[in-house]
Order: structure tokens, then sequence, then C-alpha cells
């Protein structure tokens, strides 16, 4: 999303926030904080960013939400939502300032989460969770610690992979890709035939990111990556460049199909779902869609591939993804230990309803029904068993700024609008 867009979004956003949905409670009519009213009642608001009705993680919630309420009849739960990129942006707006009009919010922990625990938005919450931090798994609150103090707990994880279209391949005799040379060489074949070999909905940046940071990972390397994401490192590695060539070189093969930076997110998953294309690289949590979308065509017919290698270099048990996503509380809230406890609830709900429906793998400890898991999530479970090391997507490593840089610079390349030199040199400290 250019600036210019971000600005003008910024300004709508702060006036109204659309799409509001009152849980269990009929419509919320405002955003405004109630706080604890005289009879003891506490209202909550809380926002996310799953705003479509058929999102699986969106149902989890709502349904987490009536039980809590019916648990604590003091409570009351309003949810606003937005899609992601529009959501971003009210976030931004609202803790430009000192709001009071969230509770709890949806967020991404590392850096993003970071710049709002030194600006003093978020609330530590170390205090409301001594009795819950022996049902953590091991290294789950990574991205939610910062100096010492944590901030959220962690629902669940998410790995990234390269979902191919079994039936696709064989019926064109193409192999499924596990070099970059082979997915090359299937890129070529397959847009020969009219096919849409890689679907990407480059028309949000970060649809756009994941392909160049899958290349970047297989020619860089998880710790080189993580340096640089850290503030640590630079980005002076070779690799960075040619991670960007290998990116258009691809798009000149046809491998992203005719219009890639006209297609959103939500247009190329129904386009892998409805078998018009060989390859979606996407979260682990798009299994669960495959198999319960209500217009998949391709359940039984996909399988999990992991992110191409590049001969001579990279490590095949490296993967992109981690914990990242949680709710964290306003520092600004007049409720700070119910929210505390809601948090600590959505979170680990989240967590394990995510697990036991193919959604991610959940950062809580305890026995998961894996009786609903479809084969594609055993497979990536499989997978995720074998890695040594991972890099989060770099949108939830970098400040906004840097963020902001990556995507345009990403979509760039898509369009052919910068040289690989000039991608490096936008992502080098000035």
């Amino acid at each position: 999303m250019n600036k210019l867009k971000v600005k003008v979004i910024s300004a709508l956003l702060a006036a109204s926030f659309v799409g509001t949905l009152a849980v269990g409670c009929g419509k919320s009519t405002g955003t405004s904080s109630e706080g604890t009213k005289s009879d003891g009642k506490v209202t909550l608001n809380v926002w996310h960013q799953w705003a479509n009705d058929t999102n699986d993680l969106k149902k989890i919630y709502d349904e987490a939400v009536k039980k809590y309420q019916s648990e604590h009849t003091n409570v009351t739960i309003k949810t606003d939502t937005l899609d992601t990129e529009a959501y971003k942006t009210k976030i931004n707006t609202a803790f430009a300032g000192n709001t009071e009009d969230v509770d709890v919010f949806y967020y991404w922990g590392g850096g993003k989460a970071k710049k709002f625990a030194d600006a003093g938005k978020l609330l530590p919450i170390d205090q409301y969770i001594d009795g819950v931090k022996d049902k953590i798994q091991p290294g789950s609150t990574t991205a939610f610690q910062f100096d010492g103090k944590t901030y959220a707990l962690p629902m669940f994880s998410w790995n990234m992979v390269l979902y191919c279209n079994k039936e696709i391949f064989d019926q064109n005799g193409v192999k499924v890709p596990e070099t970059y040379d082979e997915l090359l060489d299937a890129s070529k074949k397959l847009s020969a035939k009219g096919i849409t070999p890689l679907v990407v909905g480059a028309k949000d940046g970060w649809n756009a990111a994941f392909v160049y940071e899958a290349l970047a990972l297989r020619e860089v390397g998880a710790a080189k990556i993580n340096s640089y994401l850290s503030g640590k490192g630079d980005f002076s590695d070779p690799g960075y460049a040619e991670a960007a060539k290998k990116l258009q070189e691809l798009n000149a093969a046809g491998a992203f199909g005719k219009s890639p930076l006209a297609t959103s997110h939500d247009e190329a998953d129904s386009a892998f779902a409805a078998g018009k294309a060989a390859m979606r690289l996407m979260g682990s949590w798009y299994a669960g869609n495959i198999y319960t979308g209500k217009d998949s065509k391709v359940a039984g017919k996909v399988v999990a591939a992991k992110i191409p290698m590049v001969a001579g270099k990279g490590n095949a048990t490296e993967f992109a993804g981690g914990f990242i996503e949680a709710f964290f509380i306003n520092n600004n809230t007049k409720n700070k230990e119910e929210a505390a406890k809601f948090a600590i609830y959505i979170n680990e709900v989240m967590g394990k309803a995510a697990a036991e429906n193919s959604l991610g793998f959940s950062g809580w400890k305890g026995t998961i029904d894996s009786s609903k898991l479809n084969p594609l999530t055993k497979e990536i479970a499989e997978q995720v068993k074998t890695s040594t090391s991972s890099v989060l997507a770099w949108d939830t490593s970098l400040d906004e700024e840097t963020t902001t840089t990556h995507l345009e610079a990403v979509q760039a390349l898509f369009g052919n609008k910068m040289t690989p030199e000039q991608f490096v040199k936008a992502h080098q400290k000035k």
C-alpha cells in the first residue's frame, strides 16, 4: 500500500470504524470504552482482523466469546473487525494518540508490538499470568517479550507452505518442484499450457513479499535474515539481490500468471481452491480452508511442499513462520484486570481450537483432539518437527517505515519497476 493511500485511509478510518460487530449482545453502537458501570458490569471493546464471516478463525472467536460471556455474566464483549490492511491502518491511527476506544486487540508481536510497547501503549501482563505460565509451550512467547516484560501470550504458530495441486502436475506431466530450477521449469511448462503456475495475491503487499522472503530464505539463510530483521545485521549479503533476480526470472517465465499485481489475497486463495492454479505459497492456516472452504474443489488433491531449495545453498530444515499473532491489551484500558483475563482466555482458546481445526500449531500445552485434522495439516506438522530454525514474516518483524519500504519494493519487483540492485539499496540503512 503506498503512502498516499495510507494517509487517505487513515483519515477516513479515524472518523469511523466500519464493520462493527457485537458478539452475543446485538449491534455495537460505538467503540468508545464504557469502563465499569456502577452495577459492576464491564464492557470490553475488542478489535481483530477476521472480518469475513466465512473465516474459520472468526467462527472460532465468535463461539469463544459467547462462551466467555455466559461464564462471566458481568462482562459484555463488543467486537469490531476490518480486513487486514485496513485494520493495520486503523490500529496505527488509534494508537497515534492515547486511545481509549479499544481494550483488547489482535496484533503481531516482534517489531510491530515492540514499537507500541516502547511507547507505553501496551499493558505488561506479567502480574496476571502466574497461574498459566506452565501451560505455555517453551519458546512460544519470544515475539511478545521486550525488556524483560511480557505483553501477550501466544495463540498459534504458522509455517509457510508451497501448496501444490498434484492433479494438475500429474495431468501435465510436470514434477512437483523441490528445487528452484524445478520450480522455474514447472512454471514454464504450465504457463505454456495456459495454466497459472503459482497464483499470488500481489495486490496485497504481504502476499507479494511471501514470494521474495521464501527465495531469500534459501539464498541467504535464517541466521543472517534474523540478524537483519532484529536490527543487528545489514542487507549486504549477495543472496538478497539474487533472490530478487529469481523473483523477476519467475515472473518473466509466467510463473505468477498475467496480472499478479491486480490479484488480491482473497482472489488468489479462491483461484487455487477452484483448481485454477497449480501452486499457492501461503501459511499453514490455508490448509484448513482447502478442506473446509465451501467453494474448494481441491480437497484431497493438494500436497504440502517445502520452499524449493537453491543448489548449493540454504538448509532444508529452515522454515518461514513461528508464533507471532496474539491479543494484546491497551495500556489505557479502564478495566486492566478484566481485559487481561479475557486476553489470556481468548489466546488459549484460539490457539487450541486452531490446532484442532488445521489452522495452526498451538502455543499451549495439553492434549489436542487430532480427530478433525486434515491430511495436509498432518503433513505440515511432520515437516515442522524437523525445523532447526525459522524466520517470521518480515512485515511482522520490521518497524512500520521499513515494512512499507519492503512491501512497496517487492511489488515494484513484480511490476518490473525496480531492479534487484535498486531493491537492495532500498533496504540498506541510510
